[in-house]
């Protein structure tokens, strides 16, 4: 049995920072995650690491998300980007309170080193954003900044491998042991391997967002969260090119977001008692977002759907109060008031908070070890961002278009100039793989080698392989063989992984079906099972993974 000072549940934002905290301090800390790195909750945000002023009532929150929103652009500035956003105005009643966010907002403004917020007149709103309505009476200006969420997750992972730290995927904890009212270590089964393993330490942290109660269950402690699902509509296009945030048709506050060469339309808020591993938007969640949008946006319904996605916030378990009055701050619980001393479990907290979370447990767990360390978090910066990248250089230097060498530093950093290394001796791998986004076979060979991905999904969150408009149409089949390359997988292997990826981009379409969409999915269905015949295997993945069923 392997022993660690900390065992850490959960490779979201919230784990892997606490990951790579204990880790900084010179503790020994094993990660375990039952999927891949961000493949929970912080993989269905839209990125924003806000700075919290939609939560005025609490100014400290505001406070914190407004330091750290510097902490990770001083940390991880080559994933963080500023976006301008407007908020258009479309009744008189809105100036007022519009007044009221410029204010607040612009005494935090020149911390974070973005400008105060203007009010626009339609015809300057409508200059810098021409898809407007005509009909708005004014616009407020200002500017947010954005991280890509996968890529925190999976640079904070990293960064505590780097420095010490096992991270362990598709290992599902099954069991906290427990001895004498003390935490002694746990018991997880290896998804991969299929063994089941133990591992021991003193402290366990519970960092699973919305799934935080079963594992509190296993170890047989109370813990209440109020869950609060909210659905993302993701479309074809740009459909603007700065953010929109508007008035819905409740009056909550909803946004259009350009992300990539795409837009995210978001987000609903509804309290939920469902399963969160099964989760689908509805059809009145995209119409909610929809009807609401057009109101300032008149053309996003022109655009095509391309997939949806739908997350659920773990919120601290405030009830008989409406969703935006509950605290959107976060809480460490320290079992040993329920009979369990090592257990401390999150409840609440948002992405942008998620270096400050890992403080907070991390100082509780050096203190009950004995450990005298300081937290150095916000001040060692993340893989990749050692120096700036000269893209137009790097273009020129390894023959690559200026636009994917760009892509690829947004996500890498420094460490593109080692992706691009290996084209010295394979040049064949400028080959693009996936056009829309776009992504370049030897990004994809770097991450399988150096990510430690498992899948085809994997890769997509490393690379954001099929993520764009044809929603891995073709690159799907392509991104396949160098996967069962580098992992030594069988072709029938492969075959079946490509269509368990294929499956699990499904579940996001599905429920957006119609128009333009129907027909882009007869091609993905013509391509694959009319073509390819994958549609004859599928019964192996329930039975016999890499037999095909006659």
């Amino acid at each position: 049995m392997n022993e660690y000072d900390v065992i850490v549940i959960g490779g979201g934002s919230t784990g892997t920072a606490v990951a790579r905290d204990c880790a900084l301090r010179g503790l020994k800390t094993l990660l375990l995650e039952r999927d891949d790195i961000a493949s929970g909750t912080v993989g269905t945000c839209a990125g924003m690491i806000s700075s919290g002023l939609k939560y005025m009532r609490e100014p400290h929150i505001v406070d914190m998300c407004s330091s750290e929103v510097v902490h990770l652009r001083h940390i991880a500035r080559h994933i963080v980007m500023k976006n301008p956003i407007l908020t258009p105005l479309i009744e008189m009643s809105d100036l007022s309170s519009g007044g009221n966010f410029a204010e607040e907002y612009s005494k935090r403004a020149a911390e974070r080193e973005v400008p105060p917020v203007m009010f626009l007149t339609p015809e300057d709103a409508l200059k810098i954003e021409p898809r407007l309505s005509p009909d708005i009476i004014a616009s407020l200006y200002f500017e947010e900044y954005f991280i890509d969420p996968f890529r925190l997750c999976l640079l904070q992972a990293l960064d505590a491998r780097n420095h010490g730290a096992d991270i362990r995927t598709y290992c599902e904890v099954t069991n906290i042991i427990v001895g004498q009212g003390e935490v002694t270590g746990v018991e997880f089964f290896d998804r991969l391997s299929g063994s089941i393993e133990r591992a021991s330490a003193r402290i366990v942290v519970n960092a699973t967002g919305p799934w935080a109660t079963r594992i509190a269950e296993i170890a047989g402690v109370p813990l209440q969260l109020r869950l609060n699902k909210g659905a993302h509509v993701i479309l074809d296009r740009r459909v603007v090119n700065v953010g929109v945030i508007a008035k819905a048709v409740d009056g909550r506050m909803i946004y259009l977001f350009p992300h990539e060469n795409t837009v995210l339309l978001g987000t609903t808020a509804l309290d939920t008692w469902e399963d969160p591993d099964n989760l689908t938007a509805s059809h009145d969640e995209i119409e909610y977002l929809l009807t609401s949008m057009s109101w300032v946006v008149p053309s996003v319904r022109e655009a095509r759907i391309i997939r949806t996605m739908e997350g659920v916030r773990p919120l601290v378990a405030q009830w008989k109060v409406p969703e935006d009055d509950v605290t959107r701050g976060y809480e460490v619980i320290d079992h040993e008031k329920d009979g369990v001393v090592g257990l401390y479990s999150f409840v609440g907290g948002k992405l942008v908070m998620c270096r400050r979370m890992a403080q907070t447990v991390t100082d509780l767990i050096c203190q009950r070890l004995g450990v005298d360390s300081e937290c150095l978090t916000h001040e060692r910066p993340l893989p990749g961002m050692e120096d700036d990248v000269d893209v137009l250089v790097l273009s020129r230097q390894y023959g690559v278009p200026a636009q994917t060498v760009q892509r690829m530093v947004a996500r890498r950093g420094t460490l593109t100039v080692r992706v691009l290394e290996l084209l010295s001796e394979n040049p064949s791998w400028r080959s693009t793989i996936c056009a829309c986004e776009p992504v370049i076979e030897a990004e994809l060979r770097y991450s399988l080698r150096e990510e430690f991905p498992q899948t085809l999904n994997d890769l997509r969150r490393r690379t954001r392989l099929g993520t764009g408009p044809c929603q891995s149409t073709y690159c799907a089949l392509r991104a396949a063989p160098i996967l069962a390359e580098e992992l030594d997988l069988s072709g029938r292997e492969a075959q079946t992984e490509l269509l368990r990826y294929l499956s699990e981009r499904w579940k996001g379409k599905r429920p957006s079906f119609r128009g333009d969409q129907l027909s882009q999915e007869e091609i993905v269905q013509g391509t694959y099972s009319c073509v390819l015949n994958l549609d004859r295997m599928g019964p192996s993945l329930e039975s016999q993974p890499w037999e095909e069923v006659e």
